[in-house]
């Protein structure tokens, strides 16, 4: 009779052992929204985790075409970025390369990208449209 009290209680002992050492994987994802007028936008400075999927909304509640650009930045998987329904000519200010990190609205509408840096440290972002970066719209991307 002992003996089976003794494995029950080690196939408790056990069993709980398990349950306890679960460990949990949480994909958080950083929701940034970022609001651009004539000419600016509403905040110099977004926050995210290394690591951590970032999905940036961009806001246009300007007259003028405006974006949201970081033309290097460390980051893992594909960068997923929503383009307008009206097929806009954008004009990046005859850039000689093409920032990795981007997305463009036309004036009235909210387009967003998706994508995950890897390694901290901070990133200059910056509207590509002609005159605008040099206006102000700038700002950093702090990756923690």
């Amino acid at each position: 009779m002992k003996q089976v009290i003794f494995i029950l209680l080690m196939a408790t002992a056990v069993l709980l052992t398990a349950c306890g050492a679960k460990t949990e994987t949480t994909n958080t994802k950083a929701e940034l929204s970022l609001t651009a007028t004539d000419i600016a936008f509403d905040t110099n400075r977004l926050e995210v985790k290394a690591g951590e999927q970032v999905h940036v909304t961009l806001h246009n509640e300007g007259v003028l075409e405006h974006d949201f650009s970081i033309m290097k930045m460390p980051h893992t998987g594909d960068v997923m970025a929503e383009e307008s329904e009206h097929g806009m000519g954008h004009d990046m200010s005859s850039m000689s390369m093409e920032p990795e990190i981007h997305v463009a609205a036309p004036t009235g509408e909210s387009l967003s990208v998706e994508f995950t840096p890897s390694t901290p440290g901070e990133y200059e972002f910056f509207c590509t449209v002609a005159g605008h970066k040099e206006a102000g719209m700038v700002g950093t991307l702090v990756v923690k």
